[in-house]
């Protein structure tokens, strides 16, 4: 196996020492930038109860709860690196029942439907077998106008990097909006980019 897909493999379930020391310092640092530009845009309430899917090393997880009194957050990850990384940095958030987190497929994993005011993802959207499914799945879980976030890089610039084909699916802002409004985000659509130099990301933000 290349290093390329490797590195791919890695990005989409970091596993094992690489993922736990190499993937999760690549993931603070990367999507630190976007992680912000998701907070902003999911404009929290106190009360609101919210999933993320995907949280990786826990980072914006963390500054959602700091966020609430009354809400809490559910996180949904693959990984059990992450969900192991991600547990440490919210150890305090889980005890007090502000954070639960969850290790399996988002689209399997049993929640409560129209439970939910809020959902985000933050570079994930690329590793979704089943695109159409998982977002009709947060369509079914937010309340009528719940609010969707999905932050991702833009696909020129990952294109750059050589990632592998096969495990990467990139999307374009246009394809990320049809993609919701076909799932049943019928409120309103909204899309919003952030650049630095070179380096681009982009944020799409549906109701339901």
């Amino acid at each position: 196996m290349s290093f390329s897909s490797y590195f791919s493999e890695q990005a989409r379930k970091p596993e094992g020492l690489f993922g736990r020391l190499v993937m999760s310092s690549v993931f603070n640092i990367g999507n630190a930038r976007l992680n912000r530009l998701v907070y902003e845009m999911m404009s929290i309430r106190a009360n609101d109860r919210i999933i993320e899917i995907g949280f990786g090393t826990g980072r914006l997880i963390d500054r959602m709860a700091r966020r609430l009194d009354g809400g809490s957050v559910v996180g949904i990850d693959f990984s059990k690196t992450m969900v192991s990384l991600a547990e440490r940095r919210n150890r305090a958030h889980i005890r007090n029942g502000r954070v639960r987190l969850i290790q399996g497929d988002f689209i399997d994993v049993p929640l409560e439907k129209g439970y939910y005011d809020k959902a985000c993802s933050v570079n994930t959207v690329y590793f979704w077998d089943r695109p159409d499914l998982a977002a009709k799945r947060v369509a079914e879980l937010l309340k009528p106008r719940g609010r969707f976030v999905v932050g991702f890089e833009d696909a020129g610039q990952l294109k750059k990097r050589k990632l592998e084909d096969g495990v990467f699916r990139l999307y374009s802002v246009q394809e990320i909006e049809g993609l919701l409004f076909e799932a049943g985000f019928r409120n309103g659509i909204e899309a919003g980019s952030r650049g630095s130099g070179s380096s681009v990301v982009n944020c799409v933000v549906a109701l339901k």
